[in-house]
């Protein structure tokens, strides 16, 4: 939900506070420990991080600050950790290098892809592949 009457701060609020709702449900389906291939995981944890990052390209500004930056990649580290059945001690970092995932900042940086559509000349392929390079590297 984009309410224009939140500022960014609470728009994050409620999208970490969604976030963790679904996360939680999905990480009592399956057991830790055991259960579904690391792949299938994976597909769990994109409902996570579609739900975080829904409207991300216009409240991403908001990742800059360090308390709404950590609140967003708690969960997202979490998500990442049930993935790889990891865990807690393991870091955010190496978390996300096993699951193949990236960094919820850099799925931020990747948003603007939307916003330079509007502006380049290039075609929307080539902007995704551009941004998508840029990502990895």
């Amino acid at each position: 939900m984009l309410d224009a009457q939140l500022n960014f701060k609470q728009q994050v609020e409620h999208v970490s506070t969604k976030a963790s709702a679904v996360r939680a449900s999905l990480s009592r389906l399956v057991p830790n420990v055991g259960g579904l291939k690391q792949s299938r995981r994976k597909l769990l944890s994109l409902v996570v991080t579609s739900a975080l990052t829904y409207g991300i390209s216009i409240w991403a500004d908001a990742l800059e600050v360090q308390e709404t930056r950590s609140k967003v990649a708690s969960i997202y580290r979490l998500s990442a950790l049930r993935v790889t059945s990891t865990f807690r001690t393991v870091s955010e970092e190496a978390t996300c290098v096993i699951a193949a995932m990236l960094p919820v900042q850099v799925l931020a940086e990747e948003s603007t892809f939307y916003q330079r559509r509007k502006t380049s000349t290039s075609s929307p392929e080539e902007l995704r592949t551009e941004e998508w390079q840029n990502s990895v590297q």
